[in-house]
C-alpha cells in the first residue's frame, strides 16, 4: 500500500510540474520573490509540505528560467531572491500558445456540433465547379479531414488531386494523387494547370501575397481559386478587451493557430482578382473564393 501511494503521489506531482513551474513565473514576474513567498503562492498545489520546491527551483535555475541571489532580508538575514531568468518569457509563450490551441480546438467542436449544413450548400451553389486538375494544400498540414473532403472530391467528381507539401498522411490512404512541391509560393507546375485550387486554412500573412499571385498563375482561365480559413475576425475588437489580446497574439505570434483578419485577406485577393467573394460556413469560420479572368 505505500508503495501504491507512493507511486499515486508521483503521478500527481508530475502531473502538475508544469503547472507548478507556471504559477512560480507568474509569481516572480510580478515581483522578486523568497521562498516562503513563492510557497504563500502556491498553497493550492500537491506536495502540502512544500519538500519538492527547492530542488524545483534549483532545477528551474538550471534552465535558466529563473535566476537567484542571495539579497539582506527585512528583519536583517540573508535570503535568497528569485527572478525570472533568461527563458522564462520563452516558456510562458509556450504555454500560451498551447492554451489558445486548446481554446480553439475545443471551440472548433462546439461550433461543429451546431453547424448548419443546408445555409452552406445553398451558399456554394453561387461558386462555379471546374472538374479537372485541382491542387489541394492545407496549413500548417494535411489532416484526417482534409482526407475526407479530399475522398469526397474524388468521389462525386471527374477530377485528379495534386498537393503541395509533405504527404505523409497520404502515402497509405490508396489516394491517387501527384506532388508538386513542397512550397505554395513556389508550385512546381506550368501556368494554367489547375482548373481549382484548394486551400485549407492561410499561410502565414508574410506569405500570403505571392500565395495569391502563384495560385493564380497556375489557374486556368475561369479557374476557381477557393481558401477556407477556420478562425477569421472582420469587426474590430474593443481596445484592451480579452478578444483584441487573443486576436492581436495569434496573429502576430502563432500564425500557424488560423486565426486571420479577414479584411486583410479580402485585400488581397480584390487586388488580384475582379470576381471573387466570401461565404461564412460556419461561427468564425470563412470561404474566400476568386475566379480568375
Amino acid at each position: 500500500m505505500f508503495i501504491v501511494n507512493l507511486a499515486l503521489g508521483e503521478m500527481c506531482l508530475k502531473s502538475s510540474r508544469s503547472d507548478l513551474i507556471r504559477r512560480i513565473l507568474f509569481t516572480i514576474d510580478q515581483q522578486p520573490a523568497s521562498i516562503y513567498d513563492i510557497l504563500y503562492s502556491i498553497t493550492n498545489f500537491s506536495d502540502p509540505k512544500r519538500t519538492k520546491l527547492p530542488k524545483l527551483l534549483k532545477s528551474m535555475e538550471n534552465d535558466n528560467l529563473v535566476v537567484s541571489a542571495l539579497q539582506p532580508g527585512p528583519l536583517g538575514p540573508y535570503r535568497r531572491i528569485y527572478e525570472p531568468g533568461p527563458k522564462a518569457e520563452y516558456y510562458l509563450i509556450e504555454n500560451l500558445k498551447s492554451a489558445l490551441e486548446t481554446i480553439l480546438h475545443f471551440y472548433d467542436s462546439y461550433r461543429s456540433s451546431i453547424h448548419d449544413s443546408g445555409n452552406e450548400e445553398e451558399n456554394d451553389s453561387k461558386i462555379p465547379i471546374k472538374d479537372g486538375k485541382i491542387l489541394f494544400a492545407s496549413f500548417p498540414h494535411v489532416n484526417v479531414n482534409d482526407l475526407n473532403e479530399i475522398r469526397n472530391l474524388l468521389a462525386t467528381r471527374d477530377i485528379t488531386i495534386s498537393i503541395i507539401g509533405k504527404d505523409d498522411i497520404l502515402r497509405k490512404t490508396g489516394i491517387s494523387y501527384d506532388v508538386v512541391g513542397t512550397d505554395i509560393v513556389s508550385i512546381e507546375a506550368p501556368s494554367k494547370s489547375f482548373s481549382e485550387v484548394h486551400l485549407r486554412g492561410i499561410p502565414p500573412m508574410d506569405k500570403l501575397h505571392d500565395t495569391i499571385m502563384e495560385c493564380k498563375r497556375v489557374l486556368t482561365r475561369g479557374g476557381v481559386l477557393n481558401m477556407i480559413a477556420p478562425f477569421v475576425f472582420f469587426d474590430k475588437p474593443k481596445k484592451s478587451s480579452i478578444e483584441d489580446f487573443i486576436r492581436n497574439t495569434a496573429t502576430k505570434h502563432f500564425p500557424e493557430l488560423g486565426i486571420i483578419e479577414g479584411d486583410e485577406v479580402l485585400d488581397l485577393i480584390t487586388q488580384n482578382f475582379s470576381k471573387h467573394g466570401i461565404l461564412e460556413i460556419g461561427q468564425g469560420e470563412f470561404k474566400f473564393w476568386a475566379i480568375k479572368s
